[in-house]
């Protein structure tokens, strides 16, 4: 079997799905320096239920504003306009993948793993006391996206790899790289670059299972790495992997952040998740 060209995969895929309109709006509003709160509101009001997932967001726990927030203008004052761009890609990157063979991906289970590998990352970055801990959030979320170009573009060899990964409780990641000649994280990084999406979630996607080789983002890419595995661990959710990663030794020492907080990321994890699943998959 000829091994696919990676580059020609994500081409076949950003030919049907690209990223949603109201994210591109909200990225050119952005880059407005005369973009008002009130004005990002009214682009996200075009957006109904977005709109109300935002309004939960702003007074869930995770922002803990001691005060009611009522309005969109509101909640967008709140979270900050950096961190609204992270959120809203958040929400409407569930939607750009559709129609995806059942019987080898459970869609839920992905997002669910997705979802708590980037609340894992958001918790070490206000570990690390980082001030945008929503760009780490989207990190862990898009982390694994390249294996859904792999579950739509090479549907039998993935279904073959799946089965025999749990038969012989080997690594995923490194069975699509024995095939394939290259794994999801190199594809994800390619279709974020494809969809122009900034330089840190493309390396830290690309990286995530080897930081050794991120070269300007190497704390952010290790925050993915350390999270996924701790995802991989603590959550029922899985994204196709179904064991444990290794970890890569020099993790923890690079994050500054003590091996013994596993605990702590994991009661934090506990108390945020179902926050993040309401918001990202709407309920």
């Amino acid at each position: 079997m000829s091994q696919p060209n990676p580059q020609r995969l994500v081409a076949g895929i950003t030919q049907v799905a690209s990223l949603p309109e109201i994210y591109t709006k909200i990225e050119l509003a952005m880059g407005n320096p005369k973009s008002s709160s009130k004005y990002l509101a009214d682009i996200l009001s075009e957006d109904t239920a977005l709109t109300a997932r935002i309004l939960r967001l702003a007074n869930s726990s995770f922002f803990c504003y001691p005060g009611k927030i009522e309005t969109v203008t509101q909640a967008v004052t709140l979270i900050g306009t950096r961190q609204l761009r992270e959120i809203v890609l958040a929400s409407s990157i569930v939607g750009v993948f559709k129609d995806l063979p059942e019987e080898l991906v459970d869609m839920k289970s992905f997002w669910q793993h997705s979802i708590a590998c980037g609340v894992a990352c958001r918790v070490i970055s206000t570990l690390r006391r980082e001030a945008n801990v929503e760009t780490a959030f989207v990190s862990g979320l898009l982390h694994d996206i390249g294996r859904l170009v792999l579950y739509k573009e090479r549907s039998v060899e993935m279904g073959e790899l799946l089965k025999d990964c749990l038969e012989n409780h080997t690594l995923l990641y490194q069975a699509e790289q024995n095939v394939f000649g290259f794994n999801h994280a190199l594809l994800g990084g390619l279709l974020l670059k494809e969809w122009k999406l900034p330089a840190r979630l493309i390396e830290t996607t690309t990286c995530h299972h080897a930081p050794v080789g991120a070269k300007e983002y190497v704390i952010e890419t290790a925050t993915v790495h350390v999270a996924d595995i701790l995802a991989n661990a603590l959550q029922s959710a899985d994204s196709g992997e179904k064991f444990t990663p290794p970890m890569w030794p020099r993790a923890w020492q690079l994050l500054g952040v003590e091996e013994g907080n596993v605990g702590l990321i994991a009661e934090e994890l506990d108390k945020q998740y179902m926050v993040a699943v309401d918001f990202v998959l709407g309920g």
